[in-house]
């Protein structure tokens, strides 16, 4: 059983009625995760509704997460479609103080494997001495990674990466290839235990981010070898994707909202949350209190 596993939290950026950035909301909500006990979190990426964030917000989210958690406990997403605003956004997360970044393939057009180090190996040089993640999502990105580009990307001056829906044997084919000291984490809150088990470092948690005290317990738990404590928090963890509806972002919202913390509503386009959806969110929040 691991002694190592993390739980990194991936944060929804909280927007004003009219969609505008709520800097405020975003301290307030950020501060509230600090609390809780997490190893860390993912500012900026897909949970924050990067892709409807402009370059200057993305850079401010992230200098509002560096505040509330120091660099050591924030990757900050840097990732964009072509490798020159990618660069861009790291000298912006640098100069803003972090020092681990987090960056998706290039997107909506599929880059081959060369291509794709390339640009790994331009955000590494823009960001001089900042560790630099791998975001591999091909489901949303178009972008392919096979599992031994991963040696490839160590090459490079990649320090870890972060595995997005991928099935449990895929995700296997990645930790098998990973180089030795390269971080592997997977964005499938679900899995944490299973994944874990296997040899990846942890967790990059949406759902956590609206209830993250299963998660933690999970993470004591597996970290301890506590069996029992593994068998009770897992089906909680269940509970708490599933009242999200697997980290829908509207539903990731609104399960902060009727926990009293603002986070507004969602830019991007999502599931509705209805009001049987609502009672469900009011009804776990209560149990996983």
């Amino acid at each position: 059983m691991s002694a190592h596993a993390k739980v990194i939290t991936a944060l929804p950026t909280p927007f004003t009625r009219d969609e505008s950035l709520d800097p405020d909301g975003a301290t307030a909500l950020f501060t509230a995760v600090r609390e809780q006990g997490v190893d860390g979190v993912f500012v900026a990426g897909t949970t924050g509704e990067f892709t409807a964030l402009d370059d200057d917000e993305r850079t401010r989210v992230i200098g509002l997460a560096l505040d509330v958690f120091g660099p050591e406990r924030v990757y900050a997403h840097v990732g964009a479609s072509a490798p020159r605003q990618a660069e861009s956004l790291v000298r912006a997360a640098v100069g803003a103080g972090a020092t681990r970044l987090a960056a998706v393939t290039p997107y909506f057009l599929p880059a081959p494997e060369d291509a794709l180090v390339r640009y790994y190996e331009r955000l590494v040089a823009a960001a001089d001495g900042a560790e630099v993640h791998a975001y591999l999502f091909q489901a949303r990105s178009t972008t392919p990674a096979a599992p031994s580009v991963l040696r490839r990307l160590r090459d490079a001056g990649v320090r870890g990466v972060k595995i997005s829906g991928e099935s449990d044997a895929s995700v296997s084919a990645y930790l098998a290839e990973a180089p030795s000291g390269f971080d592997v984490l997977s964005g499938n809150d679900i899995a944490f235990e299973e994944f874990v088990r296997a040899g990846g470092l942890g967790v990059v948690s949406g759902v956590s981010s609206v209830f993250p005290r299963p998660f933690v317990a999970l993470r004591d738990a597996l970290n301890s070898g506590d069996t029992d404590g593994v068998r009770a928090a897992q089906p909680l963890v269940a509970r708490a994707v599933a009242a999200v509806r697997s980290g829908s972002i509207p539903h990731l919202k609104a399960g902060l909202e009727v926990q009293g913390i603002a986070a507004g509503p969602a830019r991007v386009c999502g599931d509705a949350v209805s009001e049987a959806d609502l009672d469900v969110l009011r009804e776990t929040a209560e149990a996983l209190a």
